[in-house]
């Protein structure tokens, strides 16, 4: 019992070594596909199952707020932070709750907006190109690079570190 135990205690070996892949959580903005680094995802939720409401006074970016779990996270819509025109939110839409370090080594968690159910993918870092001129000079700047089937793998180190997402307003009684 004891040897088999061991036996189911070691992990599964990957077909790829971690410094060559990207594990990457891809979803859907509009036409565009972004990916996110896994690690940074902490759960994904329906947006309609949640509990979450529009939040006057903020920036188009900020589609509002959501309640998971008892803790109110702003949604964040990374297509219109990057300079894309609104949208209609599909009935589809999922948040996904992210946690990440920003370049001051804050630490900060908000949910990103997904048009459609997210999905996991594994990228040869290789297929990662340099964004390309089609992109805006706004968004190159969050963009880590483009793959060929064009999965646009966003920087959140750096999108994180933007005081362009923090919000510093007090509202007096």
């Amino acid at each position: 019992m004891d040897a088999r135990a061991r036996l189911l205690a070691i992990p599964p070996k990957e077909d790829f070594t971690e410094g060559e892949t990207l594990h990457l959580q891809s979803f859907l903005l509009g036409k565009e596909r972004y990916g996110v680094d896994i690690k940074l995802v902490r759960e994904t939720q329906p947006l309609g199952s949640q509990k979450w409401a529009a939040v006057p006074c903020t920036p188009d970016f900020i589609t509002g707020a959501v309640n998971i779990r008892g803790r109110i996270y702003p949604i964040m819509d990374v297509a219109m932070f990057l300079g894309q025109p609104s949208r209609p939110l599909p009935k589809t839409a999922h948040v996904l709750l992210v946690r990440g370090v920003s370049g001051e080594g804050e630490m900060i968690e908000l949910s990103l907006l997904a048009d459609e159910l997210p999905q996991t993918v594994h990228v040869p870092q290789g297929e990662v190109k340099a964004s390309t001129v089609t992109i805006s000079a706004r968004a190159q700047e969050f963009i880590r690079g483009i793959t060929d089937d064009m999965l646009i793998v966003l920087d959140m180190e750096r999108l994180l570190s933007d005081p362009g997402i923090i919000i510093h307003e007090e509202v007096s009684p």
